[in-house]
């Protein structure tokens, strides 16, 4: 009877934490949407030219769109771009939905669920703020000039921009212009929220299963490369989104590490 008991007891505790994580996919987006479309009327673009400067110095005089087209003929467009687009978004919106359905460890899903909130809110709002920029795609439109007028070319001729990333930048633009609201809206570059909820996703997959670590990895590569190829990202974008999550998950894992060795 008493392992019934604690049986019926685990499982209530499952089904709400199910109950709650639904209700939290369902507002997160809406609440993170409002947000980042506000963000630019608090604070203006600002940083582009420094991030474009800085990325360019960072990769040896070459912008990383232009290593990113060299390197993507050897790749599956067509693949790494339902990753960045529809993969993405099952994982980024539901993933809290997966641990409080399949993951029996309080511990690591507490310490997973503070990733996921770090990478929306911590890197994708507070983030961004600090150092607001629209991204490659837009810097022409929002400072003039011709900077990256090449990146536009090559967009329009590798069919990107007809593709579902270029609809969805063109509605991107248009809410910013006509400061409307829309779920999973908002201009802003730095850093990027598609990489830091990604790599959350990945360390996760390794954590459970070393046999996980190449999928993961193909997945965390396939989104920072179509982040840089699509135009949405500067690359520091994506390396600094990568060593926040990183940075803090080693940190938490080591913390847990020091108290089970001193409860033991």
């Amino acid at each position: 009877m008493l392992i019934v008991s604690v049986g019926l007891k685990t499982m209530k505790l499952r089904i709400e934490n199910i109950i709650f994580a639904v209700l939290v996919c369902a507002l997160f987006p809406s609440a993170f949407s409002l947000i980042k479309t506000s963000l630019p009327h608090i604070i203006p673009f600002f940083a582009d030219p420094y991030l474009a400067d800085f990325d360019n110095w960072l990769h040896f005089g070459v912008d990383p769109w232009r290593i990113a087209y060299k390197v993507s003929d050897y790749l599956p467009h067509e693949f790494i771009i339902l990753s960045y687009t529809l993969v993405w978004g099952i994982q980024a919106l539901f993933f809290p939905i997966f641990l409080a359905a399949a993951d029996g460890d309080g511990a690591r899903v507490r310490q997973y669920l503070i990733l996921y909130v770090v990478a929306w809110v911590g890197i994708g709002n507070i983030g961004a703020l600090a150092g607001m920029s629209a991204g490659p795609v837009y810097y022409d439109r929002l400072l003039g000039g011709d900077r990256f007028a090449e990146l536009t070319q090559a967009l329009q001729e590798t069919g990107v921009t007809q593709s579902a990333i270029g609809i969805i930048q063109q509605n991107l633009w248009e809410i910013y212009q006509e400061q409307s609201q829309s779920i999973v809206s908002g201009l802003s570059a730095f850093p990027s929220v598609h990489v830091s909820v990604t790599v959350v996703t990945a360390l996760y997959m390794f954590e459970r299963s070393k046999w996980l670590f190449a999928p993961a990895a193909v997945f965390y590569l396939s989104v920072l490369f179509i982040s840089v190829f699509s135009g949405y990202h500067y690359a520091i974008d994506g390396y600094f989104s990568t060593a926040v999550i990183v940075g803090l998950w080693a940190w938490m894992r080591r913390a847990t590490d020091v108290e089970k060795q001193g409860v033991f």
